[in-house]
C-alpha cells in the first residue's frame, strides 16, 4: 500500500482527504493549507543522519528537515535494541545500518506526530511490535497487527520500562 505523507507534520495515511493531525486545534497548519507526498518521493529528495547522544543512545534525523522535524532515538540494551519513535523517511541505508548495530527488536512511540510511517518502519525491521498507548488510539491514521496497544502508567520492553505521561 502506498503511504501518503502530510507535508506539514509527516503524518502518514492510506488515502488522505484531509490530515486529521493537521485539524487538530493544537497544530500549525501552513498558510498554503495541506500538501501531502509519498514515502517513495521522499527516498528520493532526503536522507537520514545517525548521531550518538551518549553510550547507547543514538539519534536519528531526517535532512533537509521533513514535516515538524522528528527525530527517533535508537536505545541500545542488553535486551534488545528500542527504536524510540520513528520518522517519516525508513529507506535501506537506515534499515542497513540499524541492522549492523544490532537490529531492533520493538518499535515505542510517545507521540501521534511520531506515527507517521510506523507501518513501514516494523515491516522494514522484520515485523517488529509497535508499541502506542491505548489512550492514543483515535490517532491511529494506519492500523497494522504490529501495532500493540498497552494500558496502565508503565509498560517493560526490551529491558526499558515505557512511561504514561499525563498532561498537567
Amino acid at each position: 500500500m502506498q503511504a501518503f505523507l502530510c507535508t506539514a507534520c509527516g503524518t502518514s495515511d492510506a488515502a488522505p482527504e484531509v490530515c486529521l493531525i493537521c485539524t487538530d486545534e493544537r497544530q500549525f497548519v501552513p498558510a498554503s493549507g495541506q500538501s501531502w507526498t509519498t514515502l517513495e518521493r521522499l527516498r528520493t529528495t532526503h536522507s537520514n543522519k545517525f548521531r550518538r547522544l551518549a553510550t547507547g543512545l543514538t539519534t536519528i534525523e531526517t535532512t533537509p528537515t521533513f514535516g515538524i522535524g522528528q527525530r527517533a532515538i535508537l536505545a541500545q540494551t542488553p535486551a534488545g535494541n528500542v527504536l524510540w519513535d520513528c520518522l517519516a523517511l525508513v529507506d535501506e541505508a537506515t534499515v542497513d545500518l540499524l541492522k549492523g548495530l544490532g537490529s531492533v527488536t520493538a518499535i515505542a512511540i510517545s507521540h501521534p506526530h511520531y506515527y507517521t510511517t510506523m507501518v513501514e518502519w516494523s515491516r522494514a525491521l522484520g515485523g517488529v511490535p509497535i508499541y502506542l498507548h491505548a489512550a492514543d488510539r483515535e490517532w491511529v491514521m494506519r492500523s497494522d497487527s504490529a501495532v500493540q496497544f498497552w494500558e496502565g502508567d508503565t509498560r517493560p520492553i526490551g529491558g526499558l520500562t515505557l512511561l504514561r505521561g499525563r498532561p498537567l
